[in-house]
């Protein structure tokens, strides 16, 4: 009972250090701190949106591309001025309700003219981008937020802005992008802060600022260090990530967002419709890998953030969401750890499956509804649980071999255990087998009791292990004061004799020197021969068994040395087969003693020589008085 409490605190203290640490990995939250792991997490956030599958987007939102097709038609690249100028008059005179424009009009050319005169006759968004620095400052308008909450950043980039004929005929807006360490674009600054003649300002991204131009007031609060905060578009409300930019709820590939070829713009619907104009044609570069699409259009990234803004659907991943992080991380954890713990590996095993594939419903229900829970700190946690609670249920395992281990020989322990169906071989094989016991047991337990006979019991049985490992023997079975000795197993040796007469000896040597051993006697039967290892018993309850007439044969000797007062009884058969032997056996004293008849055998007990033995003599076993 001891034991066991003492273990239940082990498994409590290991589930409080493992729920411990599971809190610190989701206040770290993985999937925003490192490079790996943020690519990590924004491979298990690609996860979740094939998983989900394309969705249909809003009818607002619509793009005009200068493809590969209106790249032929109009035998130029880039495409000119007088183009987009033309693909802003055909937008705003299909009544289109605001045109944003993803190009970088930087330097004066032909036709700048002409797109300023489109542009002033529509709500228009221009884009501009951070120049190299040490660029020199453009005379640019300040961005189109109303109210503006952030920190004052040190050394902003310069503005890079549209050519000075096409200032302040049309909004601007950033069209910078962001990429995750991976590569991937998942996400656009929420605000860029940009350095021009007139001073800092702050840059919305070009989709909220052709929202904008539908007379939406834009708002921006920063945290410190652009970290987090939020974002209104009118009376929608967008929260940002941990590192102040806006997540895009992808649709799907590239096109799932109704885009035109410049080249047949007759079919296109563009009425009531926020357009996007940007290239799209080969070569143009503006492509990236995204959670759908390896070659995704830049101008769809725009375009999907403000389908994100007019569905109002985007994904929060924001300090509300990383509550949950840290909720769900510690519920995988210790469900983790529970599951592991599971007495049977392969109930563990599926315990931590389900688990994991509950932990993976739960991470792509709340995507589905627009939140973007940290799937690397979920898997973390219930990894930790996991792993807490298997390496508990090794050590509990172990500790439970080891108890067991204890009603075995050590030299057998291994070959039993790591046995599927522990067995020995079906033949015989060579042994030695000895039978000790205590003189005068009986009389001498009458007067210590139940408690004192546990006691000289356990000095006996200790004073025999002691004995008997330095010489690798077998102790077969202990029965009361009696022990059963084997010499030859698991295989069998050509010292097996001598090691069993080593044994007699420093099993007397070791009697004689404990100050604890009450001056009894020992004796010692000992035979040689073939004998029959085997596990015997049930299904689950089994024990290990040497039977043949040479384990009889050794329990007869021992009866014969009490019957002649000997001390030692030892067959032929132990000691003839090498020389070596039989001197060991004279200089422990023993001596030829001719043949006797066993109980319970017919006929005589040995050939040759017959039985020899040590008499019983008061200066040979009475060695210590207490």
């Amino acid at each position: 009972m001891v034991a066991r409490d003492g273990f239940r605190r082990v498994r409590r203290i290991t589930g409080v250090i493992v729920l411990l640490l599971s809190l610190l990995i989701a206040i770290w939250h993985p999937g925003d701190r490192s490079t790996f792991w943020q690519g990590v997490e924004g491979r298990l956030l690609d996860a979740r949106f094939f998983w989900r599958g394309p969705v249909t987007p809003p009818d607002g939102v619509a793009i005009i591309a200068f493809d590969d097709a209106a790249m032929a038609q109009l035998e130029t690249f880039p495409p000119s001025r007088s183009a987009l100028a033309e693909a802003v008059t055909i937008a705003s005179e299909a009544g289109a309700a605001a045109i944003a424009l993803d190009f970088l009009l930087i330097d004066p050319r032909g036709g700048d003219e002409g797109l300023a005169e489109a542009l002033a006759g529509a709500d228009a968004v221009l884009g501009v981008a951070e120049a190299p620095a040490g660029a020199s400052l453009k005379d640019l308008q300040s961005g189109d937020f109303a109210v503006v909450i952030a920190p004052e950043l040190e050394n902003p980039l310069p503005a890079l802005g549209p050519a000075e004929t096409l200032r302040g005929v049309a909004s601007i807006g950033h069209v910078n992008l962001r990429h995750d360490p991976d590569g991937a674009a998942r996400r656009l600054g929420a605000a860029q802060y940009l350095a021009t003649k007139d001073g800092n300002a702050w840059y919305p991204p070009l989709a909220l600022a052709v929202l904008k131009a539908e007379d939406n007031e834009l708002n921006l609060q920063l945290r410190s260090s652009q970290k987090g905060g939020h974002l209104t578009v009118g009376d929608t409300l967008i929260t940002l990530d941990r590192q102040g930019a806006i997540p895009l709820n992808f649709y799907g590939q590239e096109g799932t967002i109704p885009t035109y070829s410049f080249a047949e713009l007759g079919e296109a619907i563009l009425q009531d419709k926020i357009v996007f104009v940007g290239a799209t044609a080969t070569g143009f570069g503006d492509r990236h890998a995204t959670s759908y699409d390896a070659t995704f259009p830049g101008v769809e990234l725009h375009a999907t953030l403000a389908a994100n803004v007019i569905e109002q659907h985007f994904l929060r991943r924001d300090a509300l969401t990383w509550s949950w992080d840290i909720a769900l991380a510690l519920l995988a954890a210790a469900l983790g750890f529970f599951a592991a713990r599971l007495d049977r590996p392969w109930l563990g095993f599926l315990a931590i499956s389900a688990v994991f594939s509950a932990l993976a419903l739960v991470l792509q229900a709340a995507f589905v509804v627009g939140w973007w829970l940290d799937g690397v700190t979920a898997v973390f946690s219930l990894l930790l649980g996991a792993g807490a609670g298997a390496g508990l249920r090794l050590v509990q395992h172990r500790r439970r071999a080891a108890n067991l281990a204890l009603y075995q020989s050590p030299l057998l322990v291994e070959r039993l255990a790591d046995a599927t169906d522990p067995r020995f071989e079906a033949s015989a094989r060579p042994a030695v087998v000895l039978f000790v016991d205590v003189a005068n047991f009986t009389k001498h337990s009458e007067s210590l009791g139940p408690e004192g006979t546990a006691d000289f019991l356990r000095l006996f049985h200790g004073l025999v292990e002691q004995s008997v490992e330095p010489q690798r023997g077998i102790i077969a079975h202990f029965a009361g004061d009696g022990a059963m000795v084997v010499f030859g197993l698991p295989e069998p040796g050509p010292d097996d004799a001598m090691r069993a007469l080593r044994f007699i000896e420093a099993l007397y040597a070791t009697v004689g020197t404990s100050s604890d051993w009450p001056g009894l006697g020992l004796r010692v039967g000992g035979h040689a021969g073939p004998v029959q290892t085997s596990v015997i018993g049930g299904k689950r309850h089994k024990q290990l068994a040497v039977s043949g007439d040479v384990v009889n044969t050794a329990s007869r000797l021992q009866e014969l040395a009490k019957s002649q007062n000997a001390a030692i009884a030892l067959s032929s058969a132990l000691l003839e087969p090498d020389s070596q032997n039989r001197d060991r056996a004279k200089k422990m004293g023993l001596h030829p003693a001719g043949q006797h008849a066993l109980r319970g055998r017919m006929g005589l007990c040995c050939t040759n020589r017959g039985v020899v033995g040590l008499p019983l003599s008061p200066d040979r076993l009475i060695l210590r008085p207490l």
